[in-house]
């Protein structure tokens, strides 16, 4: 980790960090939860591993790097944000020894790192002069957004994480892809800058992890049947076709009620909607996205651009793997952006 002044608490966030990193998880800090508007707490870690084709893991960690940690309440905690988040596992690590403490979390199903093992890995966790940590990133994320003077970096990558814990689906697929889009558009504009392009990283990370999620059940089918669920994802979102299909007929109803017919047809009214959701070209991601070897790679490519953007000196858009690459020049495609500006 880079040198700057982190507190003790955040040492030991980014110590684990590097720590779970290491093991193979994809890692995102401060991952911030809220319930309409109101800001409930952040998630110190949140981890998310492929361990198989057809299974994914993800968990929260509870860390607390205090002279009396009050671990069992921690453990209390931890299991019911698990539960609230719906996670697959929770994780407590604490500055507590005590094997009452461990013993507790085993009974509830939490895994606890006791205060020993916890030390050694603070202790021993390299200086990656490389590698920024999170309060480094943030710095980096003062610089003003040229296109639109509204967007303040910070607030934009806490929203952007917070939908890991809330929309991991093609809700969030969708979500994510908007905003590569005016990130894409924000880094050619400022000539290159570092924070648009730090931000594109991760937000290409993310989008590649809620793909990776909502696809994990796809492995069994053929390419054509895969090509059509992501393609209705991506034109229709979490809720599907069918879903789409209630609203439209619910407005359309609706409409019909109004007694405004002289306006709008129901007929010529359902033919634009319909023309209008299919014209949009889910099928060129699908393509793409559909292919095994590609969805073979979502999760290794997500841990790529977390990495790169966490590099001290991230590389520029035509300096990154060729897999990204491949990735980016999809996108620029499908957005109308030129490919050979970006990549």
């Amino acid at each position: 980790m880079s040198e700057s002044r982190v507190s003790k608490g955040e040492h030991a966030e980014e110590a684990l960090r590097y720590y779970f990193l290491s093991l193979g998880y994809y890692v995102v800090r401060s991952v911030p939860f809220s319930y309409h508007g109101i800001d409930v707490t952040d998630v110190d870690l949140w981890l998310y591993l492929r361990s198989s084709s057809v299974s994914r893991e993800r968990v929260c960690v509870d860390i607390k790097n205090k002279k009396t940690p009050q671990a069992i309440e921690r453990v209390f905690w931890g299991k019911g944000l698990q539960q609230v988040l719906k996670l697959e596992k929770c994780i407590v690590a604490t500055t507590d020894n005590r094997k009452e403490t461990r013993e507790f979390g085993a009974l509830h199903d939490v895994t606890v790192l006791s205060g020993d093992f916890v030390q050694k890995i603070i202790k021993n966790a390299p200086n990656i002069k490389e590698r920024i940590e999170e309060e480094a990133l943030l710095a980096a994320l003062g610089a003003p957004c040229v296109t639109n003077s509204d967007i303040n970096w910070r607030r934009y990558y806490r929203e952007a994480k917070q939908n890991l814990l809330l929309k991991l689906n093609f809700d969030g697929c969708n979500y994510y892809f908007d905003r590569i889009r005016f990130l894409l558009e924000e880094y050619l504009a400022t000539s290159f800058s570092v924070a648009p392009l730090r931000l594109l990283y991760m937000h290409l990370s993310m989008f590649l992890v809620a793909l990776d999620y909502s696809t994990r059940n796809l492995a069994p089918y053929d390419v054509e049947t895969r090509k059509q669920i992501i393609a209705d994802g991506f034109r229709f979102g979490a809720a599907g076709k069918e879903r789409a299909d209630e609203i439209v007929n619910t407005a359309l109803q609706i409409l019909a009620s109004t007694k405004k017919e002289d306006l709008f047809s129901k007929s010529s009214m359902e033919a634009e909607i319909k023309r209008q959701l299919e014209g949009y070209p889910a099928e060129l991601l699908a393509e793409y996205f559909a292919k095994h070897d590609v969805m073979k790679l979502l999760f290794d490519n997500a841990r790529e651009c977390e990495k790169i953007a966490y590099l001290s000196t991230p590389p520029k858009t035509t300096e990154i793997s060729i897999q990204i690459k491949s990735l980016l020049g999809l996108l620029c495609d499908f957005f109308k952006i030129d490919r050979k500006a970006v990549i």
